[in-house]
C-alpha cells in the first residue's frame, strides 16, 4: 500500500508541476521545465505582448485574526469590491487555503506583503501583458491563464513558436517580430476609430501594406477590445475582419476590369461608351447613382468610366471579353483563394468566386461592378498591389523574424510572389486611371498635399438569399506615390449610415497617409502616442417585422438578437459563426415559427 500511494503521489505531483508551468519542454533528463512565453514585437522592436512575473494573493483562513479588517485591506489594494472579497471569505470559510485574486501586479503584491497581514500570502506566477492595450488587439489575440495555450490571433497562430525553447535560452521562448509598425498601426486605428464612431458602422477593417515586399504595416479591425481584459469582450469584438469578412466589393473591382479590357485590347484608345443612367439585361436593371439619384454620365472613355465609377459604361465594355478569359484573369489575380497572410487555422476565408460552369447569363453583367462574388479585404488589396508594383502578386505576411533572447536572428521570412496576368504597360496605365479617381473623381477625399495618390472607391450593396438589402459596404483602395508605388492600403466600413466609399473611406485613407508619411520616410523619427479606448459594438439595426440576416455573427450575438426582437425558438446546428439560416433573411416574421442557424468554427 505504501508503494502504491507513493507512486500515485509522485504522479499527481508531477502533473501539478506540469500544469503550473508557463510553457512546455523538457531538459536533458527528460523532465518538464518552465518555459516563459516569448515576446511579440513590432518591426521596430517595441513590445506588443510580453510575459512578466505576477502574483497570486491567497488566504489561509485559520490564520486570520480580523477577517473584516483583512477584507477591507484586500479590497483597497486589489481594487476589488468589498462585497466580492467578503463573499470569497464566506464561500471558502471551511477551507484552509483559497485564492483571492490572480494575475496581480507585483508592486501591489509587494505592498500587501509589507503590511504583514496575518493569513495573507502571495505566490509567484506569470501573466501575459499587452502594453499597447487595444493596439492591434484583433490581430494579436490573447492568452488565457495557461501561458502555454493561446486562445486567438497571432498568439494562437504562432503558439508553438512562442512556447518552444530558444537556443541559448532553454527556459524562454523566442521573440516573434512582426512586420507591423506600432506607430502606423496607432495612426490608422485613430483615424478609423473616429469615422467608425461617427458613422455608426457595424464593423470596419483597414490595412496598410508594402506593395513591393508584401509586409503588412498595419491591420485594424473594429470594434476592438483590450486583450489584457479579454474576458470583458465578445467574439464579435475580437474578430479579425481583414481576413474573415466576406463581402461583395462593389466598384473597387472596376480597376481590374480596366486591366482586363486593356490586356485583351477590347477597347480602342479614346473609345467612348454612352451611359444614359441604366442598363437592362435578363429582366434585371443596373443603374448609375450619384448621391442616391439616377445619374446619366453621357459619353465616357475608359479612364472617365473608372474616375466617375460608371456602372453602365464598365458593363457595356466588359461584354466584349469572353467568359473563359474573364474567369481566367480573375483566378490569376487570386480571387477565391486564401492569401496565406497567416498560418493555416488563422480563420482566413476564401471569399467566393463561382466556377465557370456555375455562371448564369447575368453573371458577366454583375461581376464588372463587384457583385455576384465576394472577397476578403486582404485578398482584394493583394490583387490591387499587383497593379501597383508592376505585376507581382505578392504573398502578404505578418511574421517578419524570430529572434533569441540576445537578439540573434533565428529565422527571417522570405518574400514570395507570382506574376499577375497583365503587362507592365497595362499596370501603369491602370494606375494612371486610378490617379484620375483621386485627382478628379469619386476618390477626391484621399488627396494628400505634396503626394500623388492612386485609388478607387467602392460602395457595394450587401446581398442575401432574397436579393440586395439596401445596406452597403463603403471602401477605398489606394496606392502611393504614383510614380513608383511603394505603399498601399484598403479602408472599409460595413453599413455606415448614409456614407459612400468616397465620403467616408477615402478621407480616412488620406488623413492616415498624411499622418504616417514622416514615419515612412524616416524610420527613426520621434513620435508620441496616446492610448486608445476600446470601441463599442454598435447595436444592430433590426426590423422586428422581418427576419434579420444573422450570417457572420457569433452564435451568442445571433441568439441575443432573436431574444431581444423576435421571441421565437432557435435551433443551433454546429458551433462558432453563422454561415446559413432558415428561414432566409428578410422573411416576414408572421411566417416564422422557428429559426435554424447553421454554424461553423472559423478557427
Amino acid at each position: 500500500m505504501a508503494i502504491i500511494f507513493t507512486i500515485a503521489f509522485v504522479g499527481i505531483a508531477g502533473r501539478a508541476v506540469y500544469l503550473a508551468s508557463s510553457g512546455s519542454g523538457t531538459n536533458r533528463a527528460g523532465k518538464p521545465v518552465n518555459i516563459l512565453r516569448g515576446a511579440i514585437q513590432d518591426r521596430r522592436g517595441l513590445n506588443l505582448a510580453v510575459t512578466e512575473e505576477a502574483s497570486t494573493i491567497t488566504v489561509a483562513a485559520d490564520e486570520l485574526v480580523d477577517a473584516d479588517f483583512t477584507a477591507e485591506l484586500l479590497s483597497e489594494h486589489l481594487n476589488m469590491p468589498l462585497s466580492d472579497v467578503l463573499e470569497r471569505f464566506y464561500i471558502n470559510k471551511n477551507r484552509r487555503y483559497f485564492i483571492i485574486k490572480r494575475q496581480v501586479d507585483n508592486l501591489v503584491a509587494d505592498q500587501l506583503v509589507d503590511l504583514k497581514i496575518p493569513g495573507v500570502y502571495r505566490e509567484r506566477e506569470y501573466r501575459r501583458v499587452y502594453p499597447g492595450d487595444t493596439i492591434a488587439s484583433n490581430l494579436l489575440g490573447f492568452v488565457g491563464r495557461d501561458q502555454r495555450r493561446a486562445l486567438a490571433g497571432v498568439e494562437r497562430d504562432f503558439n508553438d513558436t512562442l512556447t518552444r525553447p530558444a537556443p541559448r535560452s532553454p527556459r524562454e521562448g523566442p521573440t516573434l517580430r512582426l512586420t507591423i509598425d506600432a506607430f502606423i498601426q496607432h495612426r490608422l486605428e485613430r483615424e478609423m476609430g473616429a469615422a467608425f464612431e461617427a458613422s455608426g458602422s457595424k464593423r470596419a477593417a483597414g490595412i496598410i501594406i508594402d506593395v513591393q515586399s508584401g509586409e503588412i504595416l498595419a491591420m485594424v479591425s473594429l470594434p476592438n477590445f483590450d486583450p489584457n481584459r479579454y474576458y470583458n469582450s465578445t467574439p464579435y469584438q475580437r474578430g479579425n475582419w481583414n481576413i474573415r469578412l466576406n463581402y461583395e466589393p462593389g466598384s473597387t473591382v472596376k480597376v481590374f476590369m480596366a486591366a482586363i479590357l486593356l490586356a485583351e485590347k477590347a477597347v480602342s484608345p479614346g473609345e467612348r461608351f454612352f451611359c444614359d443612367g441604366e442598363i437592362k439585361f435578363h429582366n434585371s436593371t443596373v443603374r448609375c447613382r450619384v448621391n442616391g439619384r439616377v445619374h446619366k454620365h453621357g459619353n465616357l472613355n475608359l479612364s472617365k468610366i473608372i474616375a466617375r465609377s460608371c456602372n453602365v459604361g464598365i458593363i457595356k465594355a466588359m461584354q466584349r471579353v469572353r467568359r473563359d478569359r474573364f474567369y481566367d484573369y480573375m483566378q490569376r489575380l487570386g480571387f477565391g483563394q486564401k492569401t496565406e497572410v497567416l498560418p493555416p487555422g488563422s480563420g482566413e476565408t476564401f471569399g467566393y468566386f463561382p466556377d465557370l460552369e456555375r455562371w448564369v447569363p447575368s453573371t458577366s453583367y454583375y461581376m464588372p461592378i463587384g457583385q455576384g462574388f465576394s472577397v476578403t479585404p486582404i485578398q482584394l488589396l493583394r490583387a490591387g498591389a499587383s497593379l501597383a508594383n508592376g505585376g507581382r502578386l505578392v504573398r502578404p505576411y505578418i511574421a517578419r523574424q524570430i529572434l533569441d533572447r540576445e537578439g540573434a536572428i533565428l529565422h527571417t521570412a522570405e518574400p514570395a510572389s507570382l506574376e499577375n496576368p497583365f503587362s507592365q504597360a497595362v499596370n501603369r496605365e491602370v494606375m494612371r486611371m486610378m490617379q484620375g479617381v483621386v485627382e478628379g473623381g469619386t476618390g477626391a477625399g484621399a488627396r494628400v498635399p505634396g503626394l500623388t495618390v492612386a485609388g478607387k472607391t467602392g460602395t457595394g450593396e450587401k446581398s442575401s438569399a432574397r436579393g440586395y438589402l439596401d445596406r452597403y459596404v463603403a471602401s477605398f483602395m489606394g496606392f502611393f506615390p504614383v510614380e513608383n508605388p511603394r505603399y498601399g492600403g484598403l479602408i472599409l466600413f460595413d453599413e455606415p449610415r448614409g456614407a459612400s466609399g468616397g465620403s467616408i473611406a477615402a478621407p480616412v485613407f488620406g488623413r492616415t497617409v498624411e499622418a504616417i508619411l514622416p514615419l515612412l520616410e524616416d524610420q527613426n523619427v520621434a513620435v508620441e502616442t496616446q492610448r486608445l479606448a476600446p470601441l463599442p459594438v454598435h447595436p444592430p439595426r433590426v426590423d422586428p417585422e422581418k427576419l434579420y440576416d444573422f450570417r457572420g455573427l457569433a452564435a451568442r450575438d445571433a441568439l441575443s438578437i432573436v431574444s431581444d426582437y423576435y421571441h421565437v425558438p432557435v435551433e443551433l446546428k454546429g458551433s462558432g459563426y453563422v454561415y446559413g439560416q432558415a428561414p432566409e433573411p428578410g422573411t416576414n416574421m408572421e411566417r416564422v415559427r422557428k429559426v435554424i442557424l447553421y454554424l461553423e468554427d472559423l478557427r
